[in-house]
């Protein structure tokens, strides 16, 4: 060491050390009274260093003398045994501040006090009461908005039933016009009124397509176990009715919670995109399900394993950039008229899935067919 570089023992170190600690570091002997009390503890307590040593602790902090709970935590450490107390409001010394009560020995492990360390937790309290306003706020948020969109559900499938009635009186208006002035009517006069037939029957199906997503938007959390091979065997056979031929390959399926009829109705639309968009003789439909875990799809939900249910064809597919725009309401890729539709299917399984708390994800390869990926979650 250089010559004129301060020495200090050490006890000077250690005092040294209390008094630069930001916690309020207090001992007491056995007898309750103070034997140490650092320069933060001057700070807290409102009493120098030289007044506190050798008064009784209850006389330095009078609300201690009220405090059954920190007396008691005193003589366990008293005792042998560290103790902790949280913050309280009840009391002005534990306002803001959680205390660590340790066992004081000398070097022959005798039992000679107890320390105090006094941790002032005001910054931690503050920022817990920002975060439990801010969890409160988007609790009501959260009830604003599940209340706006049952109503807006609500309006939308109330709204939809009615405008269907005058859509088929007037079908039918039209129809017993045709009729009762078919001697009148020229052959473009007909034409006319069919194809007006045909806009209120492509209304009526949109219609159809509205309601159900109102429906699907006011569904409560699925509560009931369907077994999905169940299901796609059930859409299996309503898909097999229509005019082409299809060929569905199905591998073992699991079981879920959820809405049976809403399942059917998922499958049904993606069994249906496989058929619709489709230009080979034979539409090809294979069903495979594994159990995956969280990482493997990248999304950060509260459930760590998924059921990932995939519906994969050998249609037409489209582009990877529309993998999500196919979702959309309304949302036609194709030139308008070369397909049937609404335009809804889509967008009518993704509300299925987010119903049953999952999500859907699409792949494909333009002329190669698509992939639709269903991903539920697993439950023990």
């Amino acid at each position: 060491m250089e010559s004129g570089t301060p020495t200090l023992n050490r006890s000077s170190l250690t005092e040294i050390l209390n008094d630069h600690s930001i916690d309020a570091i207090i001992a007491i002997d056995t007898a309750y009274n103070v034997i140490a009390w650092n320069k933060t503890a001057s700070m807290i307590y409102g009493v120098p260093k030289q007044q506190a040593i050798g008064k009784p602790i209850s006389e330095l902090i009078p609300s201690v003398k009220q405090d059954e709970e920190t007396f008691k935590a005193i003589n366990q450490a008293l005792n042998g045994q560290a103790t902790f107390i949280s913050a309280s409001k009840l009391f002005t010394h534990r306002q803001h501040k959680e205390n660590h009560f340790i066992p004081l020995k000398n070097n022959d492990g005798v039992l000679i006090g107890a320390m105090d360390i006094v941790h002032d937790v005001a910054h931690r309290i503050k920022a817990e009461q920002q975060l439990q306003h801010l969890n409160e706020e988007l609790e009501r948020k959260i009830r604003q908005l599940k209340i706006t969109s049952d109503e807006l559900a609500s309006f939308t499938y109330i709204t939809s039933s009615k405008i269907k009635e005058p859509i088929r009186q007037i079908y039918t208006g039209v129809e017993h016009l045709i009729k009762l002035e078919a001697g009148h009517l020229s052959d473009s006069g007909r034409a006319s009124f069919r194809r007006m037939q045909s806009s209120l029957n492509r209304m009526d199906l949109l219609l159809d397509d509205v309601l159900g997503l109102a429906q699907i938007s006011i569904l409560q959390k699925p509560e009931t176990r369907v077994d999905l091979g169940e299901v796609i065997n059930e859409v299996t056979e309503r898909i097999k009715t229509g005019e082409k031929k299809v060929n569905i390959v199905i591998d073992e399926l699991c079981e879920i919670s959820g809405h049976k009829n809403y399942l059917h109705l998922l499958f049904y639309n993606l069994f249906q995109n496989a058929v619709k968009f489709n230009e080979n003789d034979v539409a090809e439909i294979k069903v495979t399900c594994e159990k995956i875990v969280l990482n493997e799809v990248n999304e950060k939900f509260v459930e760590t394993e998924y059921y990932r249910v995939t519906v994969a064809d050998n249609g037409i597919g489209f582009d990877m950039s529309d993998a999500e725009k196919i979702f959309n309401m309304f949302e036609k890729l194709q030139a308008p008229g070369k397909y049937k539709g609404s335009g809804t299917g889509l967008a009518i399984v993704r509300k299925i899935m987010d119903a049953h708390n999952g999500f859907i994800r699409a792949e494909s390869i333009p002329g190669k067919g698509s992939a639709f990926h269903c991903y539920f979650p697993a439950e023990e």
